[in-house]
């Protein structure tokens, strides 16, 4: 594939999230800082540096003033939105919630607990099977550094998931449900390499779990 060629795809399709971002914002220097973070994040272990990835994130976004048009800003926002909200009341559904802001909270609350026990590689890897804008949530605040965290006990997941959750919500049963929700829509395959990652009682409360959904 020739540069041009690649870089089109790429802006196209692997930096979908910050690509919507960038149509709803026009800001295309933070656009830029969050490719050029993308890329480190998804470098893993190959070699690399910040210079050289933010060269190459600016190669990327460069093409987009080009290749927006109202066509295209519709559809991308249309199936993109249409998909989260699939998401969400699918979590209000198993969860008994009223409104999408529960279910965002409780959806945020696990994946970003989930997101920071998993090395680097596998933290990227799993964002790639969630819906566009969910990766936007996903990786809010987030940072490699420190990364992954050492929750060693059911206890010490359960307690990062309620730090977000609004009082009166059981971190262990939106736990269940967003493992539910999880399992119906991410490849068995990515959610079987993230369950090596934690502690082995939340490993049996996943696969328990995933037999009830």
């Amino acid at each position: 594939m020739n540069q041009n060629n690649r870089v089109t795809t790429l802006a196209r399709h692997a930096y979908t999230q910050v690509y919507a971002d960038y149509l709803r914002s026009g800001n295309l220097e933070e656009a830029t800082r969050q490719v050029a973070q993308l890329i480190y994040t998804h470098r893993g272990n190959k070699p690399g540096t910040p210079q050289g990835d933010w060269q190459e994130a600016e190669r990327i976004t460069r093409e987009w003033p080009h290749t927006v048009t109202e066509s295209s800003q519709a559809h991308l926002f249309d199936k993109a939105l249409a998909k989260t909200r699939q998401w969400l009341k699918e979590i209000e559904e198993e969860l008994g919630m009223t409104n999408p802001n529960d279910a965002y909270r409780a959806l945020r609350a696990v994946l970003h607990t989930v997101r920071d026990r998993l090395p680097v590689k596998e933290c990227a890897e799993f964002s790639a099977q969630l819906p566009m804008m969910v990766i936007g949530l996903y990786y809010s605040g987030w940072t490699p550094v420190g990364k992954p965290e050492k929750l060693r006990s059911m206890d010490e997941f359960l307690g990062k998931v309620g730090e977000q959750l609004p009082s009166g919500m059981d971190p262990l049963r939106v736990t269940r449900g967003i493992i539910r929700v999880l399992e119906r829509h991410v490849a068995p395959g990515e959610l079987k390499d993230v369950r090596r990652n934690f502690p082995e009682k939340l490993r049996e409360v996943w696969e328990e779990t995933a037999k009830t959904r």
